[in-house]
């Protein structure tokens, strides 16, 4: 009985609350001073009167009007084509707007400002159609350019050869190339591994990953760690020169022994470079499996145990960075650009390049900036690449010898999207 009770008080209280609100409608009209403007009068039900207004009525003449129009038609991976978006009300107000309901046939769309949506290439070339609301507009996806070879090799992939700015280059890749005047700055997804050691998780651990840690978990300590790790290799990237951010894309709590256990934990996933931490060959502080050929699917993987720099040593070994010719020991030049890809000691008075194996590598060489520049040292006139700017003598960046790397190295900024440019991930992902 009580249910009942309790139900027809409800019933009771809605229909209270109905009638309260229920006011008369006594009079109602369009403003003339301000169009799409619909004022009200109502009366409650104690004889009170009150206004109210609607501002965008109909009614009234208020109209919102959507307009798409193409900034730039044709776009890439990394170029995006661009879409000019004009909403506006009759009166020639802008209009808020989002993406919410928006949708493109091929690609992936992002708002940037105002009044402007990039829509960048996924993989698949043509046509596409970019819809906002129920307006659309048509736009091409097509392939990236690259810096092709001007002579035939001897060999397929082995061969020495010379690109289209008259670099030697090794590999037989033709990496991606907008000009010498491009400095985008590219995005590298990053996947890191932190070891998980039979110390603390048992015996019986198999190779793999144990956990895929949530990034969006702010208290979480490896997620704290990581991020702030990676804020300090963007920082050293920025003071080099380089043309290249790492964005913390995947963390995995992971159990591996080598680089072939890393290998096969990391291939195939969706990320652009991968760096396993905690462990490393013995005797060494890391290792790297060295790439001179660059496949979507198949990133540039190395392991670490000590600090941000060798972190940053080993993911320029697995770019195709080497120590340099004049190393202490291990001496090499680049491996896809043997001119300028590799590192050298006392480049900046005693400061090293980060590629070799000098106490103070703290930076890569950038013969495009004074050393003053770079590592916060007064050198008068000194060149943070060799003795004359633009020189290919004395760079050891990984801009160059990445490729898409985008690190500008010693070599002018003309492969900023090279092999690394190929290893963009999800979103720069590239078949170079």
């Amino acid at each position: 009985m009580k249910k009942y009770v309790f139900f027809s008080i409800l019933i009771y209280a809605a229909f209270a609350v109905e009638h309260a609100h229920a006011d008369t409608l006594i009079r109602t009209g369009c403003s003339k001073d301000y169009p799409g403007v619909q004022w009200f009068i109502y009366e409650d039900a104690d004889g009170n009167r009150y206004s109210t207004k609607d501002p965008r009525s109909r009614k009234c003449g208020y109209r919102r009007y959507l307009n798409l129009s193409m900034e730039k038609e044709y776009g890439d991976r990394f170029d995006p084509a661009i879409v000019n978006v004009d909403y506006k009300d009759m009166l020639g107000r802008e209009e808020g707007w989002g993406m919410v309901h928006h949708k493109t046939s091929i690609g992936y769309a992002e708002r940037e400002g105002c009044c402007t949506v990039k829509i960048y290439g996924d993989g698949r070339i043509g046509d596409g159609i970019f819809t906002l609301g129920r307006t659309e507009i048509q736009f091409r996806i097509e392939e990236e350019p690259v810096c092709e070879f001007v002579d035939e090799p001897k060999y397929y992939a082995s061969s020495i050869r010379t690109d289209c700015e008259g670099y030697t280059q090794k590999g037989g890749q033709e990496l991606i190339y907008y000009g010498e005047d491009d400095d985008r700055i590219v995005t590298w997804e990053l996947g890191v591994l932190v070891y998980a050691s039979h110390y603390y998780y048992g015996e019986d651990l198999d190779v793999g990953i144990i956990q895929e840690i949530d990034l969006e978990d702010k208290t979480h300590r490896q997620v704290q760690k990581w991020q702030k790790r990676v804020a300090e290799y963007n920082k050293v990237y920025e003071k080099s020169g380089v043309h290249i951010r790492f964005k913390l894309t995947k963390l995995w709590l992971t159990h591996y022994h080598s680089l072939r256990d890393v290998y096969s934990i990391v291939n195939q996933k969706s990320i652009d470079v991968a760096l396993a931490y905690g462990i490393s060959n013995e005797g060494t502080c890391g290792v790297a499996r060295v790439k001179t050929w660059f496949k979507e699917g198949q990133p540039p993987f190395s392991m670490s145990k000590c600090s941000i720099y060798t972190d940053l040593h080993e993911i320029g070994h697995s770019v195709g960075l080497a120590h340099g010719p004049e190393n202490q020991s291990w001496q090499a030049r680049g491996y896809i650009f043997p001119d300028f890809g590799h590192g050298y000691n006392d480049i900046c008075g005693t400061k090293d390049d980060l590629m070799s194996y000098g106490y103070e590598g703290y930076f890569h060489s950038n013969s495009t900036l004074f050393c003053d520049e770079i590592v916060d040292t007064w050198y008068e006139g000194l060149w943070a690449g060799g003795s004359t700017p633009q020189g290919i003598s004395g760079s050891t960046s990984p801009t160059i010898s990445l490729g898409v790397l985008k690190v500008s190295s010693s070599r002018p900024l003309h492969k900023t999207t090279s092999n690394l440019s190929c290893q963009a991930g999800a979103r720069f992902s590239t078949t170079c």
